[in-house]
This record gives C-alpha cells, sequence and structure tokens, in this order.
C-alpha cells in the first residue's frame, strides 16, 4: 500500500480524494491542511515516508506555483524516491497550468493532473506511478 500525502485547499476536494483513494485499497492517504507551518508538507512527507506527494497548485496563499516548486525542492532534497503529482484547474487558472506543463517537462514534477479529470482516472493514474 503506497504512501501519499494529500495537500489540498479545498476542503471538500480533498476530503473526497482522500476518501476515494482510502476506499481503493491502494492507498493509505494523510491530509496535510495547507498553510499550517511553512514546512509542514516537507515535514509530513519525511515523517510518513510518503511514496507520493499529491499538491493542489492555485492562486491561493500556500498553494502558488513558485511555494509548491519550493517544497518539491525540500521533498526530493529529503526523499528523492518519492513522485510529486500537482493538480490544477486549467479553466480557471490556465496561466498556472501552463507553468505546471513546464515543471513537468523540465522534469520538476513527475506527473500532474487537471482538477476536471474523472475520479478513476485519476486514481488509476496515481497508480501507475
Amino acid at each position: 500500500m503506497k504512501k501519499i500525502v494529500v495537500s489540498i485547499q479545498n476542503s471538500l476536494m480533498a476530503e473526497a480524494i482522500t476518501g476515494m483513494l482510502s476506499d481503493s485499497g491502494e492507498f493509505q492517504p494523510f491530509r496535510i491542511p495547507v498553510g499550517n507551518k511553512k514546512t509542514a508538507v516537507v515535514d509530513n512527507c519525511e515523517m510518513l515516508s510518503a511514496d507520493i506527494l499529491l499538491a493542489e497548485v492555485s492562486y491561493a496563499v500556500g498553494t502558488t506555483v513558485e511555494t509548491r516548486l519550493r517544497e518539491v525542492k525540500e521533498v526530493k532534497a529529503r526523499m528523492p524516491g518519492c513522485k510529486i503529482v500537482f493538480l490544477c484547474d486549467e479553466n480557471s487558472a490556465p496561466d498556472i497550468a501552463r507553468e505546471v506543463t513546464f515543471a513537468k517537462k523540465d522534469g520538476l514534477i513527475d506527473n500532474f493532473f487537471y482538477s476536471s479529470v474523472t475520479a478513476k482516472y485519476l486514481l488509476a493514474a496515481l497508480v501507475s506511478l
């Protein structure tokens, strides 16, 4: 069973994704609230020996592309085997979606998904990591 840290600001979305991951039997999800502490995501990934970090990227404080890429750099330094996956909304934030695409292209993250994908697709893609 893979350990996955979920850092998504929208509580409803975070609960839905965490529940789906848990119900799949493939993952042991851990939800980390955004904005708790600057190093919360990184510290929790390390403490939990996370296999995957699923992080929302948006305009909100604590979830910007710059903030997330700083977290990614630190997670990779501490845990090189942890897969990094970003989740963003390509419709309401096309510029963020473009930056996330470049982060994948540049090898800074392992994968990304738009929030418009189905739960089944997201689950299947995460299992394949």
